[in-house]
């Protein structure tokens, strides 16, 4: 990571919603960081002594197994928080988070966030509504892996990638998408080449393209367009 600097206005839907009395009341306590691909933030047990309000980066919060292999049990881009066990009591994390996809981010330090919730703020009202959508994102995830074929599944992914990250291009290796969604690289290998067949994404060695964003639409399973509603609902929430 690189080195901090004072916080600007900024791109992180939660903190945008705030008031500017209640913004510039938190903006001493945030710092801009540069996130790069492959970070990882917490380890599965690690306090967490820093709170992260990603605004272009993605991050992954990732089960890992006894056998190593990993599933991806939320994503995190500008629309919220990383570091929610602590907003619920918690001072540790069951899961590891990676960053997905390089970007910015603002952080702040957990005793900085716990003092502002004791006074019960905007940011915990707002806190409260992301959190009720990140755990219907996690459920309809559970479900999708459940049930839906890999290519409906991995169109999904793309989508929601796209979404959080603001761009078409997305820098990724079939292995870190395997990861991801919990599959084998040659799964990946094969549902990549059936939707650039399909015309609607282009793929090089580390790079997929999404080109035809309504085509990945139609591929991808309903569980996108439910966890699509959901946060568009939580977005026209916070800046009502």
């Amino acid at each position: 990571m690189t080195q901090s600097h004072p916080a600007s206005p900024t791109k992180n839907y939660l903190l945008e919603s705030l008031l500017k009395i209640d913004y510039e009341r938190l903006s001493p306590h945030l710092r801009g960081v540069e996130l790069l691909q492959g970070d990882v933030i917490y380890s599965a047990g690690d306090n967490i002594n820093y709170v992260y309000f990603p605004e272009s980066a993605v991050i992954a919060l990732l089960s890992t197994l006894e056998d190593g292999s990993t599933t991806e049990v939320g994503l995190i881009g500008r629309e919220g928080m990383v570091g929610l066990s602590v907003f619920l009591g918690g001072v540790a994390t069951p899961e590891r988070a990676v960053v997905q996809v390089s970007g910015n981010a603002l952080k702040m330090t957990t005793p900085a966030l716990a003092r502002e919730l004791r006074v019960g703020s905007a940011l915990q009202v707002a806190l409260l509504r992301y959190t009720r959508s990140f755990l219907a994102l996690v459920t309809q995830s559970v479900i999708c892996s459940q049930h839906h074929l890999l290519e409906a599944r991995f169109a999904r992914w793309l989508l929601m990638m796209q979404d959080y990250s603001g761009s078409d291009t997305l820098y990724l290796t079939h292995e870190m998408v395997a990861g991801m969604i919990g599959t084998r690289r040659a799964g990946v290998s094969m549902a990549t080449r059936e939707l650039r067949e399909r015309g609607v994404i282009s793929s090089e060695r580390g790079q997929i393209k999404i080109l035809n964003r309504e085509g990945v639409e139609e591929i991808a399973c309903e569980c996108y367009s439910i966890t699509r509603e959901e946060f568009d609902q939580l977005h026209k929430s916070q800046i009502a």
